[in-house]
């Protein structure tokens, strides 16, 4: 599955979360739901290109060192923004709903 489509797939599953949302709040959460889809397909490229090149080069010059890719130095920095923005989210569902969708959204990111 390309990246758009897979973006399209998790905007889908999130905004069935918020089916019930009012019009006013959700002008709010849809931004954040877009922001998170693009994060996930992109934490799931950088994801898989660290686990086939490994988090760690040796540089070019000499003496040679071991550095961290920049890849790696990317996702750090994104999976920080990506959590912050999820707790975003999930203040913002309505209460009971808030603690069964958020069992429901973490089931959905350890597929």
């Amino acid at each position: 599955m390309d990246k758009e489509a897979r973006s399209g797939q998790i905007q889908a599953e999130l905004l069935e979360m918020f089916k019930n949302l009012p019009a006013e709040p959700m002008k709010f959460v849809y931004p954040l739901i877009q922001r998170l889809a693009f994060m996930q397909t992109t934490l799931e490229e950088l994801e898989d290109d660290i686990k086939a090149k490994g988090t760690f080069e040796l540089t070019k010059t000499r003496p040679r060192k071991f550095r961290e890719r920049p890849v790696v130095k990317t996702y750090n920095a994104m999976i920080k923004n990506y959590t912050t923005t999820m707790k975003q989210l999930l203040d913002r569902l309505p209460g009971e709903k808030a603690d069964e969708a958020e069992d429901e959204l973490l089931a959905f990111l350890r597929k």
